[in-house]
């Protein structure tokens, strides 16, 4: 067990670029999949019992002291109907790995209800760095391509959620141009699932490129 996780770290690091340097193109690639303003209207419409309608907004963090050379995105979702009370925050590190995919950490900020609504102006989070946040060690998402996209999950049961009494989480994603797909999970001790979407994955389709373009400030 000790050398599987030596080599899945070691698969990670392996695709850090140095401070400074031009992340490389994949990389690149799935950060601009992954950034801008989507929503779930489409399909909470369509089955209003099984989806919510749920905004997502992720913008790059210029500069930031979490990137290590790699991109940083900084990601809000929040029900439509309430955009400005967020129940997930998160930063994601994109990194290439040395089997020529992608894996995204995730870090979670500790306060926050500081970083709130900062996608306005994502300059203000670059100096928030490793002791402002908390990786969510056995969440990263790896990610390999497919014919029109990207496609991914988190491996194992390492992913832990205390969540509706759930012991542990998976989440699986696809990327595509202008449509990203979550599918999140959490099981208690026994395997069931106990939160999440049951019959599929979220689909968001992205509204914009960037930030949400007339939200209150």
């Amino acid at each position: 067990m000790r050398r599987a996780r030596f080599a899945l770290s070691t698969l990670l690091l392996a695709g850090v670029p140095a401070a400074g340097t031009e992340p490389p193109p994949r990389v690149e690639e799935v950060a601009a999949l992954l950034t801008g303003t989507f929503d779930s209207s489409a399909q909470s419409g369509s089955d209003p019992e099984g989806y919510r309608a749920v905004r997502l907004v992720a913008v790059r963090v210029p500069a930031s002291r979490l990137g290590a050379g790699a991109p940083v995105l900084y990601v809000e979702q929040a029900l439509l109907e309430s955009p400005d009370r967020p129940y997930r925050q998160r930063f994601y590190r994109i990194e290439e790995t040395a089997d020529g995919g992608v894996v995204s950490r995730v870090f979670e900020p500790k306060e926050p209800i500081a970083v709130s609504g900062k996608w306005r102006d994502p300059s203000d989070l670059a100096l928030y760095g490793a002791g402002d946040v908390v990786e969510r060690l056995g969440c990263a998402v790896r990610l390999m391509r497919t014919d029109d996209g990207w496609r991914g999950s988190t491996e194992g049961k390492g992913c832990p959620s205390a969540l509706a009494g759930a012991r542990w989480a998976t989440s699986e994603v696809t990327l595509r141009p202008g449509r990203m797909e979550s599918w999140d999970r959490g099981y208690d001790v026994n395997g069931r699932q106990v939160w999440g979407a049951r019959n599929g994955p979220y689909v968001f389709e992205r509204r914009s490129d960037g930030p949400p373009a007339a939200s209150p400030k």
